[in-house]
């Protein structure tokens, strides 16, 4: 009960944040918009910080769990062509997120990292999500059999947000998918200038 009330909780604050902003982020929104007794958001998260924090470990969470299904969904596959079909996954789970049904999801990422880039106590929440993220993507990319694959996970990390960031921005002209995955293709094939 603890973990699904605290689900919804973190469910809630996502998308307040991708409604009304972290301005809109209140212990009090949320418990109404998420139909709770008063006080249970605070119960569960004392201070702004702790929903906030729970808040990008659930997006992360929920972040994850669509790659790993994706990487899933490739296993068993065989053909010429493995780096065509992760792109091609990850092309698909980019468009995914950035529909109308995923785009607030989107939306609230970036609040929350603007967020965290005004808050050190969140800088380390922050950093073991994005190592959570760079884990998956080298695990994919030595799938994939490609050379340097820690030093290309961030550099397709950080193409992904940008797209992500650009769609988001500029919600009225998206990239064609071709175009996004010659862009991912570069990303994992021309290799970093930097290995941050």
């Amino acid at each position: 009960m603890i973990s699904d009330r605290k689900t919804l909780i973190a469910d809630t604050a996502i998308a307040l944040l991708a409604s009304a902003g972290a301005r809109g982020l209140t212990h009090r929104a949320v418990d109404q918009h998420a139909g709770l007794p008063p006080g249970s958001t605070s119960f569960y998260c004392r201070s702004r910080m702790d929903l906030l924090s729970l808040a990008l470990v659930r997006h992360g969470t929920l972040d994850l769990a669509d790659l790993e299904a994706d990487a899933h969904a490739l296993v068993g596959h065989v053909g010429d062509d493995p780096l065509g079909r992760f792109i091609d996954s990850l092309a698909a789970r980019i468009a995914q997120w950035l529909s109308p049904e995923g785009r607030d999801r989107m939306v609230a990422r970036f609040e929350l990292f603007l967020i965290a880039s005004h808050e050190p106590e969140l800088t380390p929440v922050v950093q073991g999500q994005r190592q959570r993220f760079r884990d998956a993507a080298t695990a994919a990319l030595q799938g994939l059999g490609l050379p340097d694959a820690q030093a290309l996970a961030p550099a397709l990390l950080m193409t992904v947000d940008g797209i992500l960031l650009a769609h988001v921005a500029r919600s009225d002209d998206p990239l064609p998918p071709a175009q996004v995955r010659a862009i991912l293709r570069r990303a994992v094939t021309v290799g970093p200038a930097v290995s941050r």
